[in-house]
């Protein structure tokens, strides 16, 4: 046996449910550690029976039904206090991890890499990147290189530490999870994981990304999607930590630029509400020419050929475009295509990259 327990909190539907344990329990790793599954309430009877017939078929899972809803940190922090082993592994019913995934992730928290460890996330949807890890910006937080290709980025020249985590899935210790005060409480299906990494990070503690250990993550089907005032949550966190955390997304975008990048000049134009743009730039130490920003526009409807005057389609000058997320530019093949200088985008979540490499 190794020395993990598995937490799962359940509150999804039958179908995600389902899905998930015929692969989950397939895995050799899985079916040699301790599995914790909370219900967290689901008062779906196929969800209740199909639970039960696993707890009655696999003898390594302990399954806990609640009598209240309670949110995915209290019901985890119950998980954790029937765990029996050294490694705490937090997984939710929408991530299906590749094999070796857990072994990767363990031997990185075994052999001191790692006190806190994430895979590189990835949505199955459309094979691009979900979650790195995660970073600050001015005034938020967001997953790094969402949106991604992973075959677009040279992990090797990015630091695999991070800040924060998700819990979507990660791991650490049941020591350093207990020390650091498990989930807040106070949160409901928001920013307990996010908060614990920091945490552990503030203190010394090494958050590790690992990008050659994947998981698929079918976002947003893991826990049932009701309405909650997500502010309060937002509030708390800022007050607590707002003046602990110092942005780092510039860190990222310097570890992206290329020799050939330097030489050149840009005109920028943003299309994002992000605010604080032009310092950001400022802060790579790129060779700017003219800047611009178009507001009032739909993130997810660029139009270029709707924004732009036909003299800045066919200037000479290298383009930097900043956007929300690099997908946002996916549909203007052709406009990129037709120009001859090489463009590059930014977006809120730390890609740098030419823009025909999107």
């Amino acid at each position: 046996m190794y020395d993990v327990s598995f937490i799962i909190s359940i509150d999804s539907s039958f179908e995600m449910t389902n899905n998930f344990f015929e692969n989950f329990l397939n895995d050799n790793f899985v079916k040699n550690s301790q599995i914790i599954i909370v219900n967290d309430c689901v008062e779906n009877i196929r969800i209740i029976n199909y639970l039960k017939l696993i707890d009655k078929n696999f003898d390594n899972t302990t399954l806990i039904t609640l009598n209240k809803k309670v949110g995915y940190g209290v019901a985890n922090n119950i998980g954790v206090k029937h765990a029996s082993k050294k490694y705490l592994f937090f997984i939710n019913t929408d991530v299906f991890a590749e094999r070796d995934c857990f072994n990767k992730m363990l031997l990185a928290l075994k052999n001191n890499i790692a006190d806190c460890v994430q895979p590189l996330l990835i949505w199955p949807q459309n094979k691009r990147i979900q979650c790195a890890g995660s970073f600050f910006g001015p005034y938020y937080k967001n997953h790094l290189f969402a949106g991604r290709r992973p075959d677009s980025i040279n992990f090797s020249l990015i630091p695999n530490e991070r800040k924060t985590l998700t819990s979507e899935l990660y791991a650490m210790s049941k020591n350093d999870f207990l020390k650091y005060g498990g989930f807040d409480e106070f949160y409901y299906n928001k920013l307990e994981s996010f908060e614990l990494s920091l945490k552990l990070s503030l203190a010394g503690k090494r958050c590790i990304c690992l990008p050659n250990a994947i998981a698929y993550h079918s976002q947003g089907a893991g826990r049932n999607q009701y309405y909650f005032d997500f502010y309060q949550q937002e509030a708390h966190f800022w007050t607590n930590f707002g003046q602990k955390v110092k942005p780092d997304i510039v860190d990222y975008y310097k570890t992206q630029i290329t020799d050939t990048m330097k030489n050149k000049i840009y005109n920028v134009i943003v299309i994002s509400q992000t605010r604080g743009v032009r310092k950001l730039i400022s802060q790579t130490n790129f060779s700017i020419g003219s800047y611009s920003e178009i507001n009032g526009i739909n993130p997810n409807k660029i139009n270029l050929y709707d924004l732009l005057p036909y003299t800045v389609h066919t200037q000479n000058t290298p383009i930097m475009f900043f956007v929300e997320n690099i997908t946002n530019l996916l549909g203007n093949s052709v406009w990129f295509e037709r120009r001859k200088p090489k463009d590059i985008v930014l977006d809120t979540y730390g890609n740098l990259l030419y823009v025909e490499n999107i």
